[in-house]
């Protein structure tokens, strides 16, 4: 009789999901990381146009609040996804959670700052925390990596760098 993973999946009677598991758990992350990277480049084009100024301050915050919402919506699919009964794909499933939230939280501070510029901040310093805030989201993102792309390459997937997503 096996044994039910978390999220209903099937497993062997050790416990250790089969590779078709894992095949759809690496495929649905692979998903979820296109649509992130749509967002990353998104908030980056933004911040990116409001610090040159070809964007005003306020028009930029309001479409990383756009971005923001669809990241946060994405987040939630994480969290809801069947995760195989496997070490690597829950700390993949626990890693990305953390560097989507991280993320979010380092754009949330372009976002606010930006909200509070009058005109273009192309001579303001960044906003307080920015900085620290994008190192720590790169940093759980190559953790992430680090046990997902073996994964991918395995199922002969894309292999992703920190700066795609």
């Amino acid at each position: 009789m096996a044994a039910r993973a978390r999220g209903g999946g099937k497993t062997t009677t050790t416990g250790a999901p089969d590779d078709t598991q894992l095949r759809v758990f690496v495929s649905k992350l692979e998903v979820f990381l296109g649509q992130s990277r749509t967002g990353r480049l998104g908030a980056k084009q933004t911040i990116g146009a409001a610090l040159g100024c070809a964007l005003a301050p306020r028009t930029a915050a309001a479409r990383l609040e756009r971005v923001q919402r669809n990241r946060q919506s994405l987040l939630q699919q994480i969290a809801a996804l069947s995760v195989p009964n496997d070490e690597r794909a829950l700390r993949a499933a626990d890693l990305l959670q953390k560097a989507g939230a991280a993320s979010i939280d380092a754009d949330g501070r372009y976002q606010d700052w930006l909200a509070m510029q009058k005109k273009c901040p192309r001579r303001s310093l960044p906003p307080a925390g920015a900085a620290a805030a994008d190192a720590r989201a790169t940093r759980l993102k190559r953790a992430f990596l680090a046990v997902f792309n073996p994964l991918a390459r395995h199922f002969h997937q894309h292999v992703w760098r920190d700066t795609e997503f």
